[in-house]
């Protein structure tokens, strides 16, 4: 199964997907946009062709660990429509969800400092399109999840913890 957390730069992807990670059993793994970039796609930079073949080689490595059967959390902007489009065409499971952030709040907190750099930034020099066909959208206010929310998840992507 891969769960595709969608959302800004600093939204709360990595983190959501972390803590949601910890509840799942056995063979699993978190692909995150920044990791795959930084350690297998560094020599790629920040236009949108070089963002998308980002997006398409996170896409790929995903499919194949599905194939491993490894439960995939992957948290990437994913600012390219066809490839959430093929994304469902793609895994044989798939859940994607959309992290929801003020994007005023995001700039402000600046958490990865993201939007003090002068590269093309998505949310100010590349337009952030609304996911498309999102099985869940979670509207981030930046407080901490409550363990019944991710229960909740759980239960949406149909998850059921196997008996040790």
């Amino acid at each position: 199964m891969v769960v595709w957390i969608i959302g800004y730069s600093g939204s709360g992807k990595t983190y959501l997907a972390s803590r949601l990670l910890k509840k799942i059993k056995g063979k699993k793994i978190h692909i995150d946009g920044d990791d795959v970039r930084k350690f297998l796609t560094y020599d790629l930079k920040y236009s949108l062709s070089d963002r998308k073949k980002n997006s398409k080689f996170i896409s790929d490595l995903c499919k194949f660990l599905e194939s491993k059967n490894y439960f995939v959390v992957c948290s990437i902007l994913s600012i390219f429509r066809e490839h959430q489009i093929n994304n469902r065409l793609k895994f044989d499971k798939y859940f994607q969800i959309y992290l929801q952030s003020d994007f005023k709040s995001i700039k402000i907190r600046n958490n990865k400092k993201v939007y003090s750099k002068n590269k093309q930034i998505v949310g100010i020099d590349i337009k952030f399109p609304k996911p498309l066909k999102n099985d869940l959208i979670i509207k981030n206010k930046f407080k901490p999840y409550s363990e019944k929310m991710f229960n909740s998840i759980l239960k949406k992507i149909n998850y059921v913890k196997k008996r040790s």
